[in-house]
């Protein structure tokens, strides 16, 4: 039985930005209203797991219905 995952992609700050067509501080406000969750800090680099920008797509696609 194989027992190792794979490592969860982490995505920047700035592609996050991006993929949700906002402003860095835009992504900062989300994160303070806890819309979005908050990032890992990786060295100098503030990263998000791929999976909770899935998530937060599917909520916001979810609530248009």
């Amino acid at each position: 039985m194989d027992t190792t995952t794979t490592p969860e992609k982490l995505i920047s700050l700035r592609s996050t930005a991006e993929r949700l067509d906002l402003s860095l501080r835009g992504v900062y406000r989300l994160i303070a209203r806890g819309q979005l969750p908050r990032p890992v800090k990786v060295g100098a680099s503030t990263k998000f797991f791929e999976s909770d920008l899935q998530a937060y797509l599917a909520t916001l696609q979810a609530q248009r219905r």
